[in-house]
């Protein structure tokens, strides 16, 4: 089997947009399994950080897009000259929530959902997942998907195998790297929580990347 590949801790600081009051708090159990790598028996929480400002900006923004039927709808309207109409970052978003950070210890160990060889391993580790899912294969669209079942399942294997959290890339970009903290790991929040503004330009960059108005 090939070996799991462990994420050496960043020197800097991660960022994390949470709710005002404080963006560092651990999610409410009402809400633990609707996250990528959320634990599927509901015993740990997990936090959802980044390397890179921008990078929590799409991640939060990302849910102002049009879904895709909306989008089919508007490409079959006809006879009229009126644009499309713009969807918005709403003004409540942002006054709502704040840009923390922290640091992470760098003696621990992160799963490194970057690396081919861990995804190799994983492959082998839970083949009797991929079979139950119905899924022939696991590669780097399967890490990054949309199906929170096998997701989960590799968060539930590195929880049990003692690593604090996972390491992978955005779905969004590959320039950029998130974090799956789990509770228990050994965290400091850096400066206080920042309030978030309208005219942050990584906000503004994310929306604008995404076709939004802020």
């Amino acid at each position: 089997m090939s070996p799991v590949r462990a994420a050496t801790a960043p020197d800097g600081v991660l960022y994390r947009i949470g709710y005002s009051l404080d963006p560092l708090a651990w999610p409410p159990w009402d809400y633990v399994g609707a996250g990528r790598f959320d634990d599927p028996r509901r015993l740990f929480r997990v936090l959802y950080v980044a390397e890179q400002r921008r990078a929590c900006f799409l991640e939060a923004i990302s849910q102002f897009r049009p879904d895709p039927e909306a989008l089919a709808r508007l490409a079959h309207v006809s006879g009229t000259d009126e644009p499309m109409p713009s969807a918005t970052v709403p003004r409540e978003w942002c006054r709502n929530r704040s840009l923390a950070t922290l640091v992470i210890q760098s003696e621990r160990r992160w799963l490194d959902l970057r690396q081919f060889e861990t995804r190799e391993a994983l492959r082998v580790e839970l083949a009797q997942k991929l079979v139950e899912l119905g899924l022939e294969d696991l590669d780097v669209s399967d890490v990054r998907g949309r199906n929170r079942e096998l997701t989960q399942a590799i968060g539930r294997w590195a929880y049990e195998h003692e690593y604090q959290g996972i390491v992978y890339k955005s779905r969004f970009d590959d320039s950029l790297d998130c974090w799956a903290v789990f509770e228990g790991a050994l965290v400091r929040p850096a400066p206080p929580p920042a309030p978030i503004s309208q005219d942050d330009p990584d906000l503004r960059a994310a929306a604008q990347a995404f076709g939004l108005v802020v």
